[in-house]
């Protein structure tokens, strides 16, 4: 009798802990279902918001469309021009990117001291110092130069579609040789040199070229041997891509702007 008794009462037990466990396990996918049901519902309210915000940013792009047009009405100024002043302010701010972009590539010669980047008549310029590429009175490209040349063209080949200009810059210190009778014929000879290994390291021809400026256009002082050092150097410009200047091509061609 009294095993009869045990027996249903461990069922009983193990019955009521399987119930526990089953309630246990329901109640937590309550939980889950709920915290989902929460950050759904908090989704829904950013998406609600973003899209408020969107909404919002449209009507003020509108607004401000509009005032535009009834400033350039007060100006005077026709909605063609207008819309032409629009483009060019996009060219200006895709070349600035353009630059940025450059500069970029560029940093890490520029904190290591092999290059130095300056804007200087409207103009990205890249400098590097003579005493880096050749030796005195040389054209001949030193294993350092080489170096320094083949990294920065690694940079000056992310820039697409864009014409360089390789310029020599000497001293003011006369030089006559048998091979060079001024500093505009070493100038030249070393700006052709830069050029012939930048596309020798993968740079295209089609996108460089080479001047020499001899001693006309110093960056310093020439009465001082720190000066004259900084005018002995090559300099690699990126040239400025300006665009179709609106009525250019009338006036060159001697035809009205219709």
């Amino acid at each position: 009798m009294t095993l009869a008794l045990l027996v249903p009462g461990c069922k009983k037990d193990e019955l009521e802990k399987a119930l526990a466990e089953a309630n246990e396990k329901l109640s937590a996918t309550q939980r889950d279902l709920d915290s989902e049901r929460q950050k759904n519902k908090q989704l829904k309210a950013e998406n609600d918001e973003l899209s408020q915000r969107i909404a919002q940013l449209d009507a003020e792009i509108k607004v401000l469309e509009a005032q535009l047009d009834d400033l350039a009405r007060e100006a005077g100024v026709t909605k063609a021009e207008l819309e032409e002043l629009r483009k060019e302010k996009a060219k200006r701010l895709a070349e600035l990117q353009v630059y940025r972009d450059l500069f970029g590539q560029l940093q890490a010669l520029v904190d290591a001291g092999t290059i130095q980047v300056e804007f200087r008549k409207g103009m990205l310029v890249v400098k590097l110092s003579s005493a880096i590429l050749f030796d005195s009175g040389k054209t001949d490209l030193k294993g350092e130069g080489q170096t320094a040349l083949a990294d920065l063209a690694k940079a000056l080949k992310t820039v697409k579609g864009r014409d360089f200009l390789v310029s020599g810059h000497t001293d003011n210190v006369p030089i006559k040789t048998a091979r060079f009778k001024s500093n505009w014929e070493l100038s030249t000879a070393r700006a052709v040199e830069v050029v012939k290994y930048l596309i020798e390291v993968g740079m295209g021809a089609d996108h460089l070229g080479a001047a020499g400026f001899g001693e006309n256009d110093p960056a310093a002082d020439n009465s001082t041997e720190e000066g004259r050092a900084q005018n002995r150097r090559i300099e690699i410009v990126l040239l400025p891509k300006l665009g179709d200047i609106p009525g250019m091509k009338e006036m060159l061609m001697g035809k009205k702007k219709s």
